[in-house]
């Protein structure tokens, strides 16, 4: 029951491959045909030309003789009395032999070498004839259009800290999301052992798509899903940097069902995209509130001006008050108000102050560095801003005592005398 590659022989299109030369070849050819629109598995098409020498044959026998098309990202598979006796998973057009050995060409899919080597001699070549022979095609590409929705979804959420770039705080938040993902047929073997085989029992077509398996595999999958998210709180990132994770969150998810996906029915999850990733209102609430503590504690500017906006708007609704204006206005001076405009004044002038300090700290790393800053506020190493093209400037000429050589840093400032050996300049 040997398969023999045809050397050279051109791979039938999936639509339909049979023509004249194939009709005056073959006994019977078998195809898969259009395995499109989410299709895993199906009974091969038997195509008989007018030119066929088998006209009359059993289609649940397949004659010696016999061509069969295998396709890219296909695993073709021969049943007989049920049980898988041969299979190829390299793309090409073959002979069957029934006079020969299963050929148990796995190419490079590991569940088919594993049923291959558990084969060993239990099949015996002689051309012996049997109930049932049926061939199928299993798809071994990529399945689009399972959709997911993640209900709740437990993550902690990390802030990174604005001079160092590193995470320095997280908070437990509740996420929601959606997407979709796809699957890959890993191991047609056992495929269609536990999914396959009843279909291409029941009525002998052999057809499964993803909506037969979707059902119950959707819940499984959400899971998944779920727990992949949250433990991408490993990675220390927050809740908007989840969609540029999606690789990360596909190698978790596959790692979850392996056992029960992978080992028991010979699929696996393939790629996990996100449509959606967002955390609930009261998440938002909390990491909003410590971005602008954080803020308030750099700069002491930002938490005055925040003062003073809530004071404004206190006098603006004070004036609007028409009952009562001049006791609303009364009762903010008796609350402070006058004195809470000296601390914000107060904490605007600390602000500029830390900023002044900020800024020339870096004047003097940049002076360390070697470096300079261009007028359009861009740093740059080199001789022209790498920004706006502006050329770095010239350092003023030094100027020198003609005496004892003493420099001045000012030359456009100079003494009237040296202050070094009192030369007159």
């Amino acid at each position: 029951m040997g398969l023999i590659k045809l050397v050279g022989g051109a791979i039938g299109a999936a639509s339909g491959a049979f023509n004249t030369t194939t009709q005056n070849a073959w006994v019977d050819y078998f195809e898969s045909g259009d395995m499109s629109n989410g299709i895993l598995m199906k009974r091969g098409n038997k195509i008989v030309g007018k030119n066929s020498q088998n006209r009359g044959g059993d289609d649940n026998i397949i004659t010696s003789g016999s061509g069969i098309d295998v396709q890219e990202n296909q695993c073709m598979i021969l049943v007989e009395n049920g049980a898988i006796v041969d299979f190829c998973a390299e793309p090409g057009r073959y002979t069957f032999d029934s006079s020969k050995a299963p050929s148990l060409m796995s190419g490079n899919n590991k569940g088919l070498k594993a049923l291959a080597q558990s084969f060993g001699s239990q099949f015996l070549a002689g051309g012996q004839r049997t109930n049932t022979q049926r061939v199928y095609y299993i798809n071994l590409g990529e399945i689009q259009g399972f959709k997911w929705g993640s209900g709740n979804i437990n993550f902690d959420h990390w802030e990174t800290d604005w001079n160092t770039g590193k995470p320095c705080w997280h908070i437990a938040t509740t996420l929601m999301g959606n997407g979709v993902y796809s699957i890959q047929v890993t191991d047609p073997a056992k495929f269609y052992s536990v999914i396959g085989a009843a279909k291409a029992g029941a009525d002998g077509n052999g057809l499964i798509t993803k909506q037969d398996i979707e059902p119950q595999i959707k819940t499984e999958a959400i899971a998944a899903i779920r727990q992949g998210v949250g433990r991408l709180s490993g990675l220390r990132i927050g809740y908007q940097e989840i969609a540029a994770h999606e690789f990360d969150l596909t190698q978790e998810v596959d790692r979850i069902l392996d056992q029960s996906w992978e080992e028991s029915r010979g699929f696996s999850i393939f790629k996990i995209a996100i449509g959606m990733m967002d955390a609930d209102d009261k998440s938002k609430e909390q990491i909003t509130r410590y971005q602008e503590t954080k803020g308030y504690a750099t700069d002491p500017s930002m938490l005055g001006a925040y003062m003073g906006i809530g004071n404004t708007q206190a006098m603006q609704a004070a004036a609007a008050n028409t009952n009562g204006a001049i006791n609303a206005f009364a009762a903010m001076g008796m609350g402070g108000s006058v004195g809470m405009g000296t601390q914000i004044n107060q904490l605007m002038q600390s602000g500029a102050q830390q900023q002044a300090m900020t800024a020339q700290a870096q004047q003097v790393k940049e002076a360390q560095a070697g470096g300079w800053t261009c007028t359009c506020g861009q740093y740059n190493t080199g001789n022209f801003c790498q920004n706006c093209g502006t050329k770095k400037p010239e350092a003023a000429p030094a100027a020198f005592c003609p005496n004892c050589g003493n420099k001045f840093e000012d030359p456009a400032n100079l003494p009237k005398f040296c202050p070094n050996c009192g030369t007159k300049l």
